[in-house]
């Protein structure tokens, strides 16, 4: 692991937006060749004031330093053997240990480059990722990312949240990786059926951010999308005081309905969503997100900016997806804008078959810049 001292801390806030979406235009291939440097799952990042940030958190024998691990902790090679993930065959990937007192914030990311060789039994492997934090915080306390990686082909997979110490002491963050056969072709067990970790991935932790950084979840459900159906949701969120403008990230988990397999979680009771659905079409979505800086009573600040308006692609083959866009926010001073900000998240079903929209990964970041 190493270890990186910076010059003062990033001030980042992760809220949860009520979509699951993808965030780039698709190219002909979705699941090509995967460029060999990836940036890491952060944006441009901007320091924050020192009157941000609190003195315990000043204190802090590691409040100032960030830190990345590149080097696996046991392999590269992550088994998808069986049609099922199991405990015993689950990969601990990177992991990060740090000094926090009770109640700082930290910003935790990760990129896995999963890549399948050209010679693997079966065509098509699920691959999944999983980031948490020990001591378990309250609230949002791991996120995750998964999809399906064709024979010869790699994807990118992230996941990212704000982590918040429970109590004082040493704190261990991990990124584990696991596989399985959602559509077997090969006969019995397949002892070739890895994927490779990619030696551009890993994982990195901010330095303690300010307390108006948080990671927020949704108690709702997971849905399915007909043609023409959207999902919307709202929220108004403060801003720091001394920042000028932010980052909206949004990560997010959809399914689409070319099998019924894959489309149930944590949310649905055991339930498959796309049962009575499967369409081997593939879905295109559109995600737009609107911010718009508040006023006060009888003034006006800037006018509603979209940050992000994308379509995407999911294919039938692919099938699950995490994706991610960004687009940044201009915060105005003038005397009558407050320093808070609505948020408005919609994801729209444009064409092909029905999607499920995961609740329990429902994701998205701002972050100041």
């Amino acid at each position: 692991m190493r270890s990186l001292r910076g010059a003062s801390c990033l001030a980042i806030l992760l809220l949860t937006l009520l979509v699951g979406t993808v965030a780039e235009a698709v190219p002909a291939d979705p699941d090509g060749p995967v460029p060999p440097s990836p940036e890491l799952p952060v944006p441009s990042w901007v320091t924050s004031a020192p009157s941000e940030m609190s003195a315990s958190r000043a204190d802090s024998a590691d409040a100032s330093r960030s830190f990345r691990d590149q080097h696996p902790d046991r392999t590269r090679r992550v088994p998808a053997y069986l049609p099922v993930v199991r405990a015993d065959r689950v990969v601990p990937v990177f992991s990060v240990r740090f000094s926090a007192r009770a109640g700082e914030r930290r910003y935790i990311a990760t990129t896995v480059i999963a890549r399948q060789s050209r010679t693997t039994p079966d065509s098509l492997l699920l691959a999944s990722v999983s980031l948490t934090c020990a001591p378990s915080a309250s609230g949002v306390r791991t996120a995750g990312a998964s999809r399906n990686v064709m024979r010869g082909r790699g994807t990118r997979l992230v996941a990212r949240f704000v982590y918040v110490a429970p109590r004082s002491g040493p704190v261990v963050c991990r990124v584990s990786a696991s596989g399985m056969r959602p559509r077997p072709v090969a006969v019995g067990y397949q002892s070739a059926n890895v994927w490779q970790v990619g030696h551009d991935s890993r994982l990195w932790v901010s330095a303690v951010v300010p307390p108006w950084n948080r990671s927020v979840s949704t108690t709702r459900g997971s849905r399915v999308l007909g043609p023409g159906q959207g999902l919307v949701l709202r929220r108004v969120l403060p801003v720091g005081a001394s920042a000028t403008g932010f980052e909206v990230v949004a990560d997010h988990k959809v399914t689409t309905c070319s099998a019924v397999g894959g489309s149930r979680d944590a949310s649905t009771a055991g339930r498959e969503l796309c049962a009575g659905r499967v369409s081997r079409a593939g879905t295109g979505l559109r995600l737009q997100i609107v911010a718009r800086q508040e006023a006060r009573p009888g003034s006006r600040c800037r006018a509603a900016a979209t940050v992000i308006s994308r379509r995407a692609w999911v294919g039938a083959d692919v099938h699950h997806s995490m994706v991610s866009g960004s687009g940044r926010v201009p915060i105005g001073r003038a005397a009558g804008c407050l320093g808070s900000f609505a948020i408005t998240s919609r994801l729209v079903h444009r064409t092909g078959a029905d999607v499920v929209v995961h609740a329990p990964s429902y994701r998205g970041t701002i972050v100041s810049r």
